[in-house]
């Protein structure tokens, strides 16, 4: 005879094959919906939206930035008959999650309608598709005809603005790129996004976020921005790493001490006297190093946040970058437009020309995230490009490959100075 435990395991093997079989309907629609997920079980189906099954083969960043839902919870959720109401509970609940679901139903809703231009040579034709874009993407409100009036250029202008572009009121080649964009093409970048806002670990009231592909950083205090400003990110070939972090220190008038890395791609060749004009001296050691001062790679400030990636944000001497729309250029750190804001934001001045650390009283959580598509803190939705290429390479067919974890720095300070 079948004992009663035995029994009992039984059943619940026998509830977890049917719920298998038979996917909730309300999660398949949710799943056809709001992602790009192709589970066929619940099982699979709710570990994809909840874990995103990406590919971080080619990423550069700490996997562990990103929150996971453990397969144990969601088996217990489908022996428990409530997958769908488990799935759900464990999705975000924020505002950009939340806004981001809400402009696909829109989109989804105007869907029929979306006729973007295509500058072909009808230009009263694309004046009209050009309206139509900008009422069902940022609710302009305009008569949808072919007069180009002030009206028409506060709408293109708003358009630039939420799209990462230069904000010129020139129907350019990007601007036109990013109008003639298919409304399925848009579907899928929101949806990919909504993947990594659904990962991203929670924030706390007072935090530091950087957008990478945004090239923006914020500062919040009690869940609201006090401070937000530019920032200069890594090269495609030096990528930001994506990461999560904890600001200890503060450095005024830091010195450079040039990576290994960047001496041998950059300063190997050249002459001690090229060096010099360059400001760079060799130590007793024999590395090299360039002093504190104005003129230097890392500015007047520097804030560490300690990470495997030795990635921290600094002030730099070319501010001319700050003036660009794309603003990749660095070796992989985060140069920011206005350091002094921050410093006295963290309630600190700059007061002296010596070099000095400072311990903060209290450490500050640093979120370096990567967002193609947000909800901005007016509400609007905002696109930028995808300048590491992220949504494809993320997205691609799963591929097991040895990612290289960098080695953490031993000690706090010991932090090499890339730039």
């Amino acid at each position: 005879m079948i004992s009663f435990s035995m029994k009992k395991i039984l059943l619940l093997l026998l509830t977890t094959v049917i719920l298998s079989a038979n996917p909730n309907e309300a999660l398949k629609l949710y799943q056809e919906k709001y992602s790009l997920c192709k589970g066929k079980t619940d099982y699979q189906i709710a570990s994809c939206l909840l874990n995103g099954n990406l590919n971080f083969s080619q990423f550069r960043g700490d996997r562990h930035a990103f929150r996971r839902v453990s397969s144990k919870k969601i088996r217990s959720a489908l022996r428990n008959g409530n997958i769908y109401e488990f799935t759900m509970d464990q999705l975000p609940h924020t505002q950009r999650y939340r806004g981001l679901k809400k402009y696909i139903d829109h989109l989804y809703a105007e869907k029929s309608n979306y006729t973007p231009p295509q500058f072909k040579g009808n230009e009263e034709e694309d004046t009209r598709r050009m309206k139509r874009v900008f009422n069902l993407l940022q609710n302009a409100g305009l008569e949808e005809n072919s007069l180009r009036d002030e009206t028409f250029n506060k709408a293109l202008l708003e358009y630039q603005r939420r799209h990462n572009l230069e904000i010129d009121g020139e129907i350019g080649p990007r601007t036109k790129l990013s109008l003639k964009e298919p409304i399925n093409n848009i579907l899928v970048k929101i949806k990919k996004n909504m993947v990594w806002e659904s990962l991203v670990r929670k924030k706390g009231p007072d935090f530091v976020l950087v957008n990478i592909p945004e090239f923006k950083m914020y500062f919040y205090e009690n869940a609201e921005p006090v401070l937000h400003m530019k920032v200069v990110v890594g090269k495609t070939k030096m990528r930001t790493p994506v990461f999560n972090g904890k600001m200890k220190y503060i450095v005024k008038n830091p010195r450079w001490n040039v990576p290994p890395s960047i001496y041998k791609k950059e300063y190997a060749h050249k002459s001690e006297a090229q060096l010099k004009k360059l400001g760079l001296r060799y130590n007793s050691n024999g590395k090299l190093y360039q002093p504190s001062g104005k003129h230097n790679a890392l500015g007047l400030v520097k804030f560490l946040f300690p990470n495997k990636y030795n990635v921290y944000m600094h002030d730099t001497p070319a501010k001319g970058f700050f003036n660009r729309t794309t603003r990749a250029y660095s070796h992989g750190c985060i140069r920011l437009e206005k350091p002094m804001s921050l410093l006295h934001k963290l309630g600190y001045n700059y007061e002296s020309k010596k070099n000095k650390w400072v311990t903060l009283q209290k450490q500050i959580p640093v979120f370096v995230e990567y967002h193609t598509v947000w909800v901005d803190n007016d509400g609007s939705v905002k696109f930028a490009n995808d300048i590491y290429g992220y949504e494809k390479k993320l997205f691609s067919k799963y591929v097991k490959a040895r990612v290289r974890t960098p080695r953490p720095a031993s000690k706090d300070r010991e932090i090499s100075e890339m730039f």
